[in-house]
């Protein structure tokens, strides 16, 4: 604690401004879809494009960003404490000094300030909440709609969501996806933060498969925010650098070592560790168990000019460029197709 207060105290200038963008991105956050309700309300026309964070949410968007942060904080809190501050999330951001964790920070912001929402429409051509509604009309079946059971509806969903999640995984990592999918991969430090790394594209996808899941098995909204949270917390920890002591939990999750090698920049681990719980893993063929060995993080030389420059809006349209465009540079990355 005495080092933190060290560090805060020679870097007042940083953490006021750094303190300063989180509340004016909690801010924007709020005012987004609130900015979207107003828009349909006078432009009726556009009620199909901007309708779910619209008419929607209510007054519940407020716990979207507001929850986030609460989340993140949490996971930054628990693994100075686990890991010791100096090794910790913390400490790399309060230090500033790697345009990698400067990149961490900005995506971060970026979705709690709901921009992620606009760029991923604008990146859609607009057709992001087209789509969504398509799907929540045609493949509302609600299966587990009569199930009372808090409880029973979580399972369904972690079960549901990590089976989906474990084959867009693999969807991200072939030559389709791949140049969008190396913004996550492009960080070359762990941390709890390192989960808000997705490009806009990725983001598309998760809310399409994400509509379909809840439309499919009509859970009920308590345990779908259970389901956020807890796989919240799971994201952020998967991607510290604290190693979880039960080594039982590896037959379970894929655990921040077993992940670690997900993030490898040998081709030989390019492909392994992609699901949340490793069942999927171990199923179809993609475990690889860690044995503490020493890896290497981020992209493969070929790709590093083009990440974690600073340049944090031009990177992501130059990624999208490069995907439309189906350029695909030699990366050395073992993607499949």
């Amino acid at each position: 604690m005495n080092q933190f207060l060290e560090d805060v105290g020679n870097r007042k200038a940083f953490v006021a401004g750094l303190a300063a963008l989180v509340g004016a991105a909690l801010a924007l956050g709020l005012a987004v879809p609130f900015g979207f309700a107003t828009l349909t309300e006078k432009l009726p026309s556009l009620s199909s494009f901007l309708s779910v964070e619209a008419n929607e949410l209510g007054i519940n968007v407020i716990y979207v960003p507001a929850g986030m942060l609460a989340v993140t904080s949490f996971c930054l809190i628990l693994e100075a404490f686990l890991l010791g501050y100096e090794k910790s999330t913390v400490k790399r951001i309060i230090a500033n000094d790697t345009p990698s964790v400067r990149t961490d920070v900005f995506y971060l912001l970026f979705r709690v300030s709901g921009l992620l929402m606009v760029f991923s429409l604008i990146f859609s051509f607009g057709s992001l909440y087209v789509g969504t509604g398509y799907i929540k009309s045609e493949y509302n079946f609600a299966f587990m709609a009569h199930i009372d059971s808090i409880a029973l509806q979580f399972l369904a969903l972690v079960v549901a969501f990590s089976f989906v999640m474990y084959w867009v995984h693999r969807l991200v990592h072939t030559k389709y996806l791949w140049e969008v999918h190396k913004v996550h991969h492009s960080a070359e430090f762990y941390n709890v933060l390192l989960a808000y790394r997705v490009h806009p594209v990725e983001y598309i996808a998760g809310s399409l498969y994400g509509i379909a899941i809840v439309s499919i098995l009509g859970v009920k909204p308590e345990a779908m925010m259970l389901w956020l949270g807890a796989n919240a917390v799971y994201q952020s920890m998967v991607h510290s650098n604290y190693d979880w002591e039960w080594k039982w939990l590896e037959y379970i999750f894929i655990t921040p070592a077993a992940h670690r090698i997900h993030h490898s920049t040998d081709p030989v681990h390019f492909n392994a560790n992609l699901a949340i719980l490793s069942i999927w893993d171990r199923m179809f063929g993609t475990y690889i168990a860690p044995k503490g060995e020493t890896i290497n993080l981020g992209v493969p030389d070929a790709d590093r000019g083009n990440f974690n420059t600073d340049r944090f809006f031009t990177e992501m349209i130059a990624c999208f460029w490069r995907w439309i465009t189906l350029r695909s540079p030699d990366t050395g990355r073992a993607v499949t197709d």
